[in-house]
């Protein structure tokens, strides 16, 4: 995290439909064996006015749509205590809301007395209904409850000495009444254990985003007492992301985009594309695609569209560097790993990738591997046929149309 903000733990708040779908989809169920943040394929951000404050300056805007190009989803910093505002959030959430991203709000619990809980969650509840939020509008993730180490005189952090179970609960019972929407809750082991007394039952029941940074391949630790694992990894604080200048919070979510998408309001803002999945002994023009990838990357292997044992090979190596599991299968996480942000300017195999798949799109240009003008121009008309934003960047979500069968 930001070196001045606290430790987070958060609370997400999803509908009835999301603890169903993610029970059978086993989205929580904890991990058989340990994997990197890069081994997940759907990823996010969280930000704050922080995120706005770079070289004394505290008026610079992020620009969504560039975030949007690579990413999933965001949450918000909206309200602190009982009367806090951040004073970026209604500029942040109408931006976000013209995205592709799924988004939410989150709140900073900061306790000033042992029973202003419910207080706290009807400040948050007026102020993001202000700016437009609902909670289960298409787009919506669940809102987000932080509850975290504070601030010390003189450095360090400290656990909220007002912080009690029953205030927590309030908050969520009175969100959730005001809402219609049930909690997910966001938080560190190591925070439950000091600052709680390893009493994490309030948040049992609930689907949990945990935080743990430079933890390798070795995930969040399970909250005590609250008897499932994460749903949400906050991996980094020092995440560098388009878009955004300086390090920005990351998080992946455990799960498929399509899971995702069922927590947002049952749906995306825009219609979304999911990656094909390849594998040993298919053919056709995806298979090329990954082929023009793979060289792009270092690896030799033809594009002739054949998923040989060349090619088998290849992936295997690929994801071996990437820190994925070498099964030699195109999945989500390695066209994600695979394919990088393309913009004019840009040249060499992976733009020629592109440029067939905009081809057997209909767009007609150049294969050239040269991201020039005509490029631009046809990714953008390619995106906004499939209504996507229409940046002219190939982002992750651009690849997934383009490798889509026209």
């Amino acid at each position: 995290m930001h070196p001045t903000s606290p430790v987070r733990v958060r609370v997400a708040l999803t509908g009835t439909v999301v603890g169903a779908a993610l029970v059978a989809l086993g989205v929580i169920a904890p991990a058989v064996e340990a994997a990197p943040p890069s081994s997940y394929g759907v990823t996010g951000v969280d930000t704050s006015h922080h995120n706005h404050e770079r070289k004394g300056r505290k008026d610079i805007p992020i620009d969504w749509k560039r975030v949007a190009a690579s990413n999933d989803f965001a949450f918000l910093k909206a309200t602190q205590g009982v009367s806090g505002k951040d004073g970026w959030f209604a500029r942040d959430h109408a931006a976000v809301s013209r995205t592709s991203l799924l988004r939410a709000p989150y709140h900073f619990f900061h306790p000033r007395s042992t029973t202003d809980g419910a207080a706290q969650a009807r400040h948050f509840v007026s102020t993001v209904r202000a700016a437009g939020y609902r909670g289960g509008r298409a787009g919506e993730l669940p809102p987000v409850l932080d509850v975290e180490k504070l601030p010390a005189r003189g450095g360090g952090e400290v656990c909220p000495k007002a912080l009690h179970a029953p205030q927590v609960r309030a908050f969520l019972n009175e969100v959730e009444k005001e809402l219609g929407v049930t909690p997910i809750v966001y938080t560190r082991a190591s925070f439950v254990k000091e600052c709680m007394g390893g009493r994490g039952e309030v948040f049992a029941g609930y689907p949990l985003w945990l935080a743990r940074y430079g933890s390798g391949s070795d995930e969040p630790h399970q909250v005590p007492g609250a008897g499932r694992s994460w749903t949400f990894w906050q991996y980094t604080q020092d995440g560098a992301v388009p878009g955004i200048d300086g390090p920005v919070d990351r998080d992946v979510f455990r799960g498929s985009a399509a899971e995702l998408r069922a927590m947002a309001g049952g749906g995306a803002p825009r219609p979304a594309h999911d990656f094909p999945v390849l594998r040993s002994g298919q053919r056709g023009d995806e298979v090329a695609t990954a082929q023009l990838l793979l060289a792009a990357k270092g690896h030799r292997v033809a594009a002739d569209g054949d998923f040989g044992p060349a090619t088998v090979a290849a992936v295997k190596k690929f994801q071996q560097g990437a820190g994925l599991k070498a099964d030699g299968v195109i999945g989500e996480r390695t066209w994600r790993a695979l394919a990088p942000e393309l913009s004019s300017g840009d040249r060499g195999r992976a733009v020629e990738a592109a440029q067939r798949r905009l081809a057997a799109h209909g767009h007609k240009g150049a294969t050239d591997g040269v991201y020039g003008s005509g490029t631009a121009a046809n990714v953008r008309a390619f995106q906004k046929k499939v209504a996507l934003p229409a940046d002219g960047v190939v982002g992750a979500r651009t690849w997934a149309a383009l490798l889509s069968r026209p």
